[in-house]
């Protein structure tokens, strides 16, 4: 079912190019030509290039099946390593240079928002694949992931009760970026709320790449 949706999503997209609310461009090309912006390389590319290969197999699928429109699309693939500043550039090249009609990519919440700018100067179209901290809604981005209000409060309210073992103390762990720190500060109140003191609130943050827990 998720993969069904998935080629569903990016069939849907890609039609929304061609009819040049992506871009202006893609009606009038041979292609429709699909940014995918994902780390290949660096800390994420364990994570990022699954999205990537997600992505290819939903196109090939869509293409084996006469594409959209009449057109193939075709896939752009660029290597933002990690570096977020990169992300930047390379999507200031996907949509300038490469002429993408819509780009899907990102991971981290950071880098997310490197590439925000680029998008909304240039006036171009990401899909952001994963949960996203919230506190932020933007024309240029589809947010398609699962928000604290939906996915993380959810599980502490289940820690919390009889079947999740009534838990009483918590321990906020998380990479030292924007998504964590986010969520944590938004679980916090949420537990605070509920009557847990400071006290019984461990918060931790760890650089990319730590390992030695």
């Amino acid at each position: 079912m998720l993969r069904r949706n998935f080629v569903k999503t990016v069939s849907a997209v890609a039609v929304t190019a061609a009819l040049g609310l992506g871009s202006f461009n893609a009606l009038a090309a041979e292609t429709i030509k699909v940014g995918i912006l994902h780390s290949l390389s660096g800390t994420m590319a364990i994570s990022e290039t699954a999205l990537k290969e997600t992505v290819l197999m939903a196109i090939a699928e869509i293409n084996s099946k006469g594409g959209v429109l009449g057109k193939q699309l075709e896939p752009v693939v660029v290597d933002p390593a990690s570096n977020w500043p990169l992300f930047a550039e390379k999507a200031r090249q996907l949509l300038s240079q490469d002429k993408v009609a819509v780009t899907f990519g990102c991971w981290t919440s950071v880098s997310r928002k490197s590439v925000l700018p680029v998008f909304k100067e240039l006036n171009g179209l990401l899909f952001y694949p994963v949960q996203y901290e919230g506190e932020e809604l933007e024309y240029n981005v589809f947010y398609t992931g699962a928000a604290p209000n939906q996915q993380a409060i959810p599980a502490v309210e289940y820690l919390m009760s009889k079947d999740g073992g009534s838990a009483k103390r918590f321990v906020l762990l998380g990479t030292d970026y924007v998504y964590p720190r986010t969520t944590n500060k938004i679980l916090r109140a949420f537990l605070k709320s509920k009557g847990v003191a400071d006290a019984d609130i461990m918060e931790e943050y760890t650089p990319f790449g730590h390992s030695d827990y």
